[in-house]
């Protein structure tokens, strides 16, 4: 298995418009430079676990997948 780790800051009305991106520093830029910071919770990260390429691709791009996939990590 395979691990895939990144940071979210979850939109509170939609999940699909989260900001997400590799590390929690620039998770809080993306936010700052929409100049909404209401609008989007608390970074935390999250990680996703695969079997492959082809499981990871199924997964994100499934309903339900994307940015709403992976158990959090961080508080």
């Amino acid at each position: 298995m395979a691990t895939l780790k990144y940071w979210i800051a979850a939109d509170k009305k939609d999940e699909c418009y989260s900001i997400i991106a590799k590390t929690k520093k620039e998770v809080v830029r993306l936010v700052g430079l929409t100049g909404q910071s209401a609008l989007y919770e608390t970074p935390v990260q999250r990680e996703v676990q695969y079997k492959d390429a082809f499981d990871l691709f199924d997964w994100v791009t499934s309903e339900g997948g994307g940015r709403a996939c992976g158990q959090q990590v961080t508080k």
